[in-house]
């Protein structure tokens, strides 16, 4: 079956009129088709599954995907075009299979290559438009308390936390109110009082931080919000912290990273984030990350 993608639930007139010409052409050719649009789009990540879901339906579904317009989705239309080459699904254009880091969509399609890459990460939806339907659906995949997350913030900023449907409904609505140019994903709320901060140097530890909340109302590890530092030797961490930064990094393809980090009750890790331009500790009496970091380019300008 194919599939039509407007941009917009609510198309413009010449969209309408567009849609339907072409369906009566369609139609004649007696060829099996559906109309929807991006704003229809629901991604579910979790270890080692990837679902996507248009107005309800999975992806498989289709056969052909065709976006007659991208339009500001650029993030979804990349992470669409990827999962329809892994499943072997015709997408049309190919150019979206194109890397989309840094536009508004980066964290969110950062979190997608990490889900394909195998690299573990919180349970995490995303949609365009978060609908009624939509917050059910995200609400049963990830349980309260969830962690809404704007894709293009930084230093802790543009990261909330609801704790029942009504908090999580208010809080989308006044973010796409007021912020409109700002994509939003959610996540599973991973309990934690600290989070690691692993300094990757292409393909070695170049340092690691244990970020330390202090505030008891805060529930973000982040230190310009409060956390405190505290620098450890590689020996004194469990060696799947520091692979799977190892490899958060080279799946996101950021030689000099900050890999954030959180380790769940079970012993599981998660990662949270590969920063491609990390906060460095300034003070070296107790951060090694600027020796560090001059070791890698010296390597890097005598290779």
């Amino acid at each position: 079956m194919l599939l039509v993608l407007r941009t917009k639930k609510k198309a413009s007139k010449k969209m309408t009129s567009f849609n339907k010409k072409l369906s009566a052409h369609l139609k004649k050719k007696l060829v099996d088709f559906e109309l929807s649009s991006f704003e229809d789009a629901e991604l579910f990540l979790e270890d080692k599954k990837i679902r996507l879901l248009i107005a309800g339906k999975p992806l498989e579904s289709w056969t052909t995907i065709y976006p007659r317009k991208v339009g500001g989705y650029g993030g979804m239309a990349f992470i669409l075009a990827n999962l329809c080459k892994n499943k072997k699904i015709h997408f049309i254009d190919k150019f979206h299979e194109k890397s989309k880091a840094g536009s508004d969509s980066a964290k969110i399609i950062q979190m997608f290559k990490f889900a394909i890459g195998n690299v573990p990460i919180p349970k995490t939806y995303y949609s365009l438009a978060y609908s009624e339907k939509h917050l059910s659906r995200a609400a049963a995949f990830l349980k309260f308390p969830i962690v809404i997350k704007q894709c293009n913030s930084s230093q802790g900023s543009g990261v909330f936390l609801a704790k029942n449907k009504t908090s999580l409904a208010k809080k989308i609505t006044e973010l796409m109110r007021e912020e409109g140019g700002k994509e939003i994903f959610l996540q599973e709320f991973i309990p934690n009082t600290f989070e690691y901060r692993v300094f990757v140097t292409g393909k070695k530890i170049g340092a690691i931080e244990k970020k330390i909340r202090v505030k008891k109302d805060e529930f973000r590890n982040n230190v310009f919000l409060g956390a405190r530092e505290e620098f450890l030797a590689p020996v004194s961490v469990k060696k799947i912290i520091l692979q799977t930064a190892l490899k958060a990094s080279a799946v996101a393809n950021i030689q000099v990273s900050g890999v954030d980090i959180v380790e769940k009750e079970n012993g599981e890790v998660a990662v949270f984030e590969a920063n491609s331009c990390p906060s460095l500790t300034l003070d070296e009496n107790i951060s090694p990350e600027l020796k560090s970091l001059s070791n890698y380019l010296e390597a890097c300008e005598k290779r």
